[in-house]
């Protein structure tokens, strides 16, 4: 293993709550991957390095190595060893689209359920940044729960800014607001382009693993220190930042690769 690689891979993980060692395995490889640090058609250290580096059983290892073939980084050659994948896999997020829409490929039918509609007065930073405004500037936040069967599948939090949406017509502002109708089986974003048609773009998508806490597990039925993916999207409108979304969804229900970055 050279040096490079042995520094990428080395050090504690980050595990939080109970999420399994092998996730966490398969992040750091993940990363690994996307980062250079293993290169596309490279092979693999061995378990045992794997492991050394890591602080971690060879079964551990084995078990997000297997994790990688099912989702396509990595691939085997009989005799020789594991590679990282000449390409890297695609999961339907180039493009930008509602959340339900890429859970609704997952299986069964989804259903949208609101639980939470507020033009709040303030934003967070991090918010703030990401939607285009000021932290004192007013932001629409709303949240909704994706079923399927009844059983909560995925918690959607949504941010988009007040004022420019209010620009955008009553149309725009009638898809986000408590007065839903028709798109209270939607979420905002969905409602929105159904107003405003494919002018949304360029957006981004990135899926790292956390917990929900106390309140968001309730809503997703899970305690809180239980592994979620967590499936962030940015997206513009008319050039500037617009909306903000962060999908926690339950993997005893939906199986997504566990750490992917996408560009539209």
């Amino acid at each position: 293993m050279d040096r490079r690689t042995e520094a990428a891979l080395s050090g504690p993980l980050e595990t939080t709550g109970s999420l399994p060692l092998r996730v966490a395995v398969y992040s750091r490889l993940t990363e690994a991957i996307r980062n250079g640090s293993l290169p596309i058609a490279s092979l693999l250290p061995s378990e045992s390095e794997l492991g050394t580096a890591m602080g971690v059983s060879r079964t551990v290892v084995r078990e997000a190595l297997m994790l990688l073939e099912e989702d396509r980084f990595v691939r085997s050659r009989r005799g020789i060893g594991r590679f990282v994948a000449d390409r890297m896999p695609h999961l339907g997020l180039q493009k930008i689209r509602p959340v339900e829409e890429l859970l609704g490929e997952t299986g069964p039918t989804v259903q949208v359920r609101r639980t939470q509609t507020a033009l709040q007065s303030a934003s967070p930073a991090f918010t703030a940044d990401a939607i285009g405004i000021h932290a004192d500037e007013a932001s629409w936040f709303i949240e909704s729960v994706i079923t399927r069967g009844g059983a909560p599948i995925a918690l959607v939090q949504e941010h988009v800014p007040g004022e420019r949406l209010r620009l955008l017509g009553e149309g725009a502002v009638a898809a986000v607001s408590e007065d839903l109708g028709e798109d209270a089986g939607r979420s905002a974003l969905a409602a929105l382009m159904a107003v405003l048609g494919p002018s949304f773009g360029p957006g981004e998508t990135d899926i790292t693993l956390g917990v929900p806490g106390a309140t968001r597990g309730k809503l997703l039925g899970l305690p809180a220190g239980s592994p979620v993916l967590i499936l962030t999207q940015t997206l513009e409108h008319d050039g500037r930042p617009f909306y903000l979304s962060k999908a926690l969804i339950n993997t005893d229900f939906v199986q997504l690769a566990i750490s992917h970055a996408a560009q539209s």
